[in-house]
Formats: C-alpha cells, structure tokens, sequence
C-alpha cells in the first residue's frame, strides 16, 4: 500500500503539470526530473515545487518531479534513462558521469558532511562514546551513511563488533528512532536536517562531523543533445538571480543557491566509488 500510495502522488503531480500546459496546447514532451529520495516522497514534491514551476516557465515545456523507493531504486532508474535531469547525492553523480555519460551541471552552494547525531540529553559526547551503541543509519546507499562509516572504521570503530546498525529509511526515520529511545545515535547530513521539521531539527546534536563534501548535484542525460543540455545549464545557472521560486525554494531548504560544479570536484568523489559499486550490487547489504 504505502508503495502504491508513494507512486500515486507521482502520477498525481506529473498528470496536473501536464493538464496545465494542454490548455497552452504546447507539443513539447515533459522533461522528467528525479531527484534522490533524501527525504519522503511527500516532502520532495512539497520543497521542489517552486523549482518545478521556475523550470516550467523557463523552458516553455511541462516538468515532472519522480523520485524512488530508496537510493538503490532511484540508481537504477536513473541508469535505466528514467529521468531527463537528475537532482543526485555526489557519489551518485560521479557513477553516472563515469558510466553512463551524464552531463554535470550545477551543484548546491555550500558544504556537506557527513554527521553522526544523538539526543540533546545524550550522555554521548564523542566518538568513544559510541562503543556498545546502536546507531540509526539511514539508506545504506546514502553519502552521509557510507562517508560516516568509513570515518567510523578509520577511527578503529567496527560495525557489528563495536557497535550496532539500526538500518531506517530515510534521514527523518533515524532522527525519529533517537527521540523514541530505539537508537543511541543517527546518521544525517546538513541538507536533509535543514529540511526537516524543527521538532525533529532541534532535538539533536552534533557529535561527529567528516570533512566537508559538496551538496547534490544536477547532471543532464546524454539522450537531451547538446541544444537542450545547454539550454538547461542556462536556466539553472541564474536560477537565484531573486525570482520568487527561487527565493521560496532556497528559504524552504537551506540551500545556498546553484554553483557551476567543476571537473575538480567531480574526481574528489572518486574515493567512494569502490564502495558505491560495491553497495549497489549486494542484494543483502552487509555491515
């Protein structure tokens, strides 16, 4: 059921655009966007509708915003040329510009890391503290969930002998276990806590934090052609140049804005493609 309820919203949102712009009598085939599901499906479509409609009214064409059941699901989609634009987690990015050709275009200003949380009245204070402890790991495909546990094994913290996953699926369901006493410590990222509800914002703190990676990443499906990635760039590239969509959308998630990403960033990312790989082809993940 919630499967089928997850795809309806889909559908709801791509059949209305769609309604919309028969009544313009446009011919253009809608461009398909999928963005990765850091948060529910829900809260997706909600916080990307403004950006949706910039799209619309730039491009002169219907959008559509997909995501996945799961990092796994939404790879394979995108690998498969389900979405014209992918909005992605960077280690994402890099395997679709090194495999399957995408087009990086833009990325979200600001950095990202990858953060190990716990409860504000948690005696955890560091990383030692963690011997013994469950900790609450959101999609294991995540950059938040692989970059904190391979901080983790470098810091000589093993999982499964020094302490115990508790595997959720999404960043909101491990903040959730914490104030539900099911968790020790969670696993999150700054983008996806920002866009959180404050109930679940505010009542956790920092108790580890990686060095800094860079946010989501926008990269184009080799079938758009030259004319069209180039248009897109165009688009995204003065998205924040104070349109009204932008100006909500930034203040709904706590992005910066759209920078140009650069060839420099994307080879940063190649330290976890191994790993990617890896996680992608295992059915039953192991720990």
């Amino acid at each position: 059921m919630f499967k089928l309820m997850r795809y309806g919203i889909l559908v709801l949102l791509s059949v209305s655009s769609c309604m919309a712009f028969a009544k313009n009598k446009t011919t253009e085939k809608p461009l398909e966007v999928g963005i990765v599901p850091y948060l529910s499906a829900r809260a997706l479509i909600s916080t990307y509708e403004p950006f949706r409609q910039y799209l619309e009214k730039e491009l002169g064409r219907p959008v559509n915003i997909y995501t996945a059941n799961g990092f796994r699901q939404y790879m394979i989609n995108a690998q498969n040329g389900a979405y014209d634009l992918v909005i992605t987690a960077a280690h994402f990015a890099r395997l679709l510009q090194t495999e399957q050709q995408f087009t990086p275009l833009v990325r979200f200003a600001g950095g990202n890391r990858c953060l190990v949380m716990t409860a504000l009245d948690s005696p955890i204070k560091s990383l030692s503290d963690l011997h013994g402890k469950t900790i609450a790991l959101p999609d294991r495909l995540s950059l938040a969930s692989i970059g904190c546990l391979t901080y983790l094994r470098e810091h000589g913290l093993n999982p499964g002998t020094d302490f115990q996953i508790m595997e959720v699926p999404t960043f909101a369901s491990a903040i959730l276990a914490l104030q539900k006493g099911e968790a020790n410590a969670a696993v999150s990222a700054p983008a996806a806590l920002a866009q959180m509800p404050a109930e679940l914002r505010e009542s956790v703190r920092v108790v580890i934090k990686t060095d800094e990676l860079f946010n989501l990443v926008f990269l184009a499906n080799p079938r758009l052609g030259k004319k069209a990635t180039e248009q897109l760039y165009t688009v995204l590239e003065k998205f924040e140049e104070e349109s009204s969509e932008c100006k909500l959308f930034l203040r709904n998630t706590g992005f910066l804005g759209l920078i140009p990403v650069t060839a420099s960033d994307m080879s940063t990312l190649d330290r976890y493609a191994d790993e990617t790989k890896r996680l992608l082809t295992t059915q039953n993940l192991p720990q």
